[in-house]
């Protein structure tokens, strides 16, 4: 028989309501007589046209009412033989449509057959198997095409038409269905193996198992999957497959402590006993510690302030932190805006209830946040050129200007009036003191002069000079162990705290670097050329840059920056400040309110204040949920 063509459309398009109903289901897993309806999804449509006289001859094209041609081969010897009135048929499920009959007439030697159509698929077609056959059970030459093999379960009806012939036609060798035993044999030997079986111990009942499961195909793994499912978990305890719940709570405790905060939300949904487990305090004071939700000391003192004579619901502070990290990635914050320089804003300080401001009008200002007045509430006067920095640090405010001179004033307030004053004037640069920083009962200072300075904070007295670069000395900072400076010579330098001498310098930038920042594992450098780099503090190379081109940086000079343990603040003349992933180097926000290129900033966790040459300053208050 020749091969047929596999090109056509699916069988499920050709009969689409074959496959509405589910008990005519001809899958390898389900159905015994292993059909290929369901096996191939490209088989041809089934159905064609004949007539009985067609398989009289050798070899006959019949055509599919769809338009596939068919070819059929019937043995010579095979000879139609009439049907009993009574044989039982059965029906094709398949066949469900009248097929229409080519216009063919008999060959001459071929016996007197009725001429007339047989119509295959109405509500009487059939396929017919003699009951009376003691041999092979024969098929109608039709069967072939249907590619069912013999005793399909699936078949059923009545016969009720006497014209049709049978013909032995047996099906493809690769779809027979492996012949089995008579059934007594089969019970026979069925008893003798679970005999056999009940004798073996565990370890060569698994082997058999094993053996078995090698040996069966598909129809058998899917009996075994239906019937072991209701019983896999029967006899296991509660829970039998929840690896938390059999583990000790301070070893599932200490695996939930590596999820992230979505992680522990979405495990809290699960069941109670996750749901008690993941709301431990210990698994949400360690997000708090977190780098990207850690605090600073005074903001994280005040938050904990509320809780002093209760247990610290650590899960709520969390979400508090969470909630105002939030507020930073999308820029979600209350800007309120100081109005009283008569010039531009050249430096700005903050606490938790004040904001100080130095500005080219060579005055100092003093605004509270505590109420909602723009003007300034404290004006000091005491230089005699432009206020160019600034360091607050409690009660004490330390400036310096471009008179040369770096004076030390006394906030603290008194009752009703206040007694703000200069209590010490730092005598000793020769050009405009245009950086500083206090700390650790000392000041540090950069000039226009090209050199850094320390001295004591309490008499104002110079302790060391520090000489190498070769041309202003534009921003400053210092720890305990060094001194990092960055100068309009392009380049940074690192001194030792204590002996002042120059330790390395950072060469990269091509013009001026006007502001630095550093921890103990990197430096953060702002410049006139526009870029912001960050250097390795050990190996004092340059790990990244943070451009226009690459990273959607300022378009104009960099002013000021600041850094935190998860975060780089950034303000340029391009009147925007930019807020940047120090660990990934992403800009995260670009933040626009000033009129005028912005010159300085300071932040913390909850705020950032920020100056401009808009004669204003402003504050960006993230803290409101």
């Amino acid at each position: 028989m020749k091969r047929r063509d596999l090109s056509s459309p699916p069988l499920s398009k050709s009969l689409p309501h074959l496959y509405d109903n589910p008990e005519e289901c001809h899958c390898p897993s389900c159905c015994s007589c292993r059909s290929r309806i369901r096996r191939s999804w490209n088989v041809p449509c089934p159905l064609v046209s004949f007539n009985v006289e067609q398989y009289r001859s050798q070899s006959k094209s019949v055509t599919c009412l769809n338009g596939y041609p068919y070819r059929y081969s019937l043995p010579p010897s095979t000879a139609p033989t009439p049907l009993p009135s009574t044989c039982p048929t059965y029906t094709c499920p398949v066949a469900r449509h009248s097929l229409v009959p080519p216009s063919t007439d008999p060959p001459p030697s071929a016996p007197a057959v009725p001429s007339n159509p047989v119509s295959v698929g109405g509500p009487s077609a059939a396929l017919l198997e003699p009951p009376s056959c003691s041999g092979t059970p024969g098929y109608w030459a039709a069967s072939k095409v249907l590619d069912i093999p013999s005793k399909c379960k699936s078949l059923e009806g009545r016969c009720q038409n006497e014209d049709l012939k049978l013909v032995s036609y047996p099906s493809r060798k690769r779809f027979r269905r492996p012949k089995g035993v008579p059934t007594i044999q089969f019970h026979e030997h069925l008893k003798t193996i679970l005999q056999m079986y009940d004798d073996f111990d565990d370890s060569q009942k698994n082997d058999l198992l094993k053996q078995l499961l090698d040996r069966s195909s598909l129809p058998q793994t899917h009996m075994l999957s239906t019937l072991m499912a209701p019983i896999l978990h029967a006899n296991c305890p509660h829970n039998c497959t929840d690896i938390l719940y059999w583990l000790p709570p301070p070893i599932s405790l200490q695996i939930l402590g590596y999820l992230d905060h979505t992680t522990l939300v979405q495990c809290q949904v699960v069941n109670r006993y996750w749901y008690n487990l993941t709301s431990d305090s210990k698994l949400w004071k360690n997000l708090c510690f977190r780098p990207f939700y850690r605090l600073g000391a005074k903001v994280a003192a005040k938050q904990l302030s509320h809780y002093k004579h209760t247990d610290i619901p650590w899960k709520s502070i969390f979400k508090e932190r969470y909630l105002l990290q939030q507020n930073w990635l999308k820029g979600k914050c209350f800007v309120r805006t100081f109005e009283g320089h008569s010039q531009g804003i050249t430096c700005v300080q903050f606490d938790d209830y004040r904001i100080v401001s130095g500005s080219s009008d060579k005055t100092i200002k003093v605004w509270s946040t505590r109420t909602n007045t723009p003007w300034a509430g404290l004006t000091l006067r005491g230089h005699s050129g432009t206020v160019r920095c600034l360091h607050l640090n409690n009660n004490q405010l330390v400036s310096g200007s471009s008179d040369c001179t770096i004076k030390v004033w006394d906030l603290a307030e008194g009752v009703g009036w206040s007694r703000s004053r200069c209590i010490v004037t730092m005598i000793g640069h020769s050009h405009t003191v245009r950086c500083l920083q206090v700390g650790l009962g000392v000041v540090v200072s950069g000039s226009y002069d090209h050199t850094v300075k320390k001295w004591f904070l309490t008499n104002g007295e110079c302790i060391t000079t520090l000489r190498g670069h070769t041309g202003a000395v534009l921003s400053v900072q210092f720890d305990s162990h060094r001194i990092v400076s960055g100068s309009a010579d392009h380049t940074i330098k690192i001194w030792s705290f204590n002996s002042g001498d120059c330790l390395a310098t950072l060469s990269g930038h091509r013009n001026a670097v006007t502001c630095i920042h550093f921890d103990n594992f990197r430096i953060v450098s702002g410049s006139l050329d526009t870029q912001i780099r960050l250097w390795d503090i050990k190996t004092k190379r340059c790990i990244q840059t943070l451009d226009w081109a690459s990273s959607e940086g300022h378009t104009g000079v960099v002013r000021c920056l600041q850094a935190d343990s998860w975060r780089i603040v950034s303000a340029a003349d391009d009147k925007t400040l930019k807020v940047w992933s120090l660990e990934s180097g992403k800009r995260l926000v670009t933040l626009r309110e000033h009129t005028d290129g912005v010159t300085c900033l300071q932040f913390n966790d909850l705020k950032i204040v920020s100056g401009s040459y808009d004669k204003s300053v402003k504050l960006w208050d993230f803290s409101l949920s």
